[in-house]
């Protein structure tokens, strides 16, 4: 997760049949040459729009969305559908967005300077309706594109089915149902998980395998992280508090379940140093068989900070702090995992 204005859950209907598709190779997907007034711009450090003074949007001179790159260069990226949705892999290198001129979802390679379409075929008017959201996988290996309807009223019926393709070639290589929402893939890019609001599902290429979600993650729309090293295990923060201006972090327990039946392993308390309680910590990757990294929001949106902690015990470390780059931001996209 590399976007620090706000450090949110993924949401979905229910989970009801998951389909797997492999789409062959398309011309389509192969990259084309640099624009002629786009040259190589080098890795990002990040992206980010400006706060409008007069609305909730973005300042009209930034509404393209500028992008720093790691040697304090900054530049407009001109060609993306204004200021909707973009996501920068986690080195840097490659950005992801909706072209304006076409409707067409691409990937940019900030270093040569290539531009790469995604095969995936979608209606015209699918994408004037909806919204497309597009987020770098394993460091740009992989790119999953889900899509929210405009006006916040989803129609399931026309609104396109989230999906994920290979960056290298632009083929999809899961078709996720409309109500379905990523949580996890896995680096082979055989295996994943998604989620509703009551239980999760498994995806392999032998299947789905649907799990109840225990009583304890029910109170929220969670998410989760699969162990790399084949424990199937899920890990996420849960608050028992709800007031109105959002969930109150202090106190927090740490439910980390047994993704094969759903059963918890461990519920620990968690006493995170946050600075106030309208943070939210989401696990973001494990980093052994007994360990998490949490990334957690703070009040003010664009500031982040990062924990390594033992899910059996409830041990942690503060790693990082991540403070916003500019003052009045509307929206900040880091190139980090």
């Amino acid at each position: 997760m590399r976007r620090a204005i706000a450090i949110s859950v993924l949401a979905a209907g229910a989970v009801t049949m998951l389909l797997i598709a492999l789409i062959p190779r398309d011309p389509a997907g192969t990259a084309q040459p640099a624009d002629r007034d786009r040259p190589s711009q080098g890795p990002a450090a990040y992206a980010y729009l400006c706060q409008s003074a007069a609305t909730e949007g973005p300042q009209e001179e930034c509404a393209n969305w500028p992008v720093v790159t790691r040697e304090g260069k900054t530049w407009e990226l001109t060609d993306a559908d204004g200021g909707n949705p973009v996501d920068v892999s986690a080195d840097g290198r490659l950005v992801a967005y909706e072209r304006a001129s076409d409707h067409q979802i691409v990937v940019r390679d900030l270093v040569n300077g290539t531009v790469r379409p995604v095969v995936e075929s979608l209606p015209a008017q699918a994408m004037a309706d909806f919204t497309v959201s597009p987020r770098l996988l394993d460091n740009g290996r992989w790119l999953y594109v889900e899509f929210e309807a405009d006006d916040g009223d989803d129609d399931e019926n026309s609104m396109p089915a989230p999906f994920i393709a290979a960056v290298a070639d632009g083929r999809t290589i899961w078709r996720l149902p409309r109500d379905a929402s990523l949580i996890r893939l896995d680096m082979a890019g055989e295996r994943l998980m998604v989620q509703d609001e009551k239980s999760f599902s498994l995806m392999e290429r032998s299947g789905a395998t649907k799990i109840p979600l225990p009583g304890r993650l029910r109170v929220i729309q969670a998410t989760g992280v699969l162990t790399f090293d084949g424990k199937r295990q899920a890990a996420e923060v849960v608050s028992r508090n709800f007031p109105a201006g959002g969930a109150d972090i202090r106190p927090a327990w740490l439910v980390t379940i047994d993704t094969a039946n759903g059963k918890v392993r461990h519920d620990v308390r968690l006493s995170l140093p946050l600075p106030d309680k309208a943070g939210i910590c989401q696990a973001s990757q494990w980093l052994n068989a007994s360990e998490v990294l949490l990334r957690c929001g703070t009040g003010d949106p664009h500031r982040e900070l990062t924990f390594r902690v033992n899910t059996q015990t409830g041990d942690h470390t503060m790693l990082r702090e991540i403070k916003p780059p500019k003052p009045k931001l509307f929206e900040l996209v880091w190139a980090e995992d």
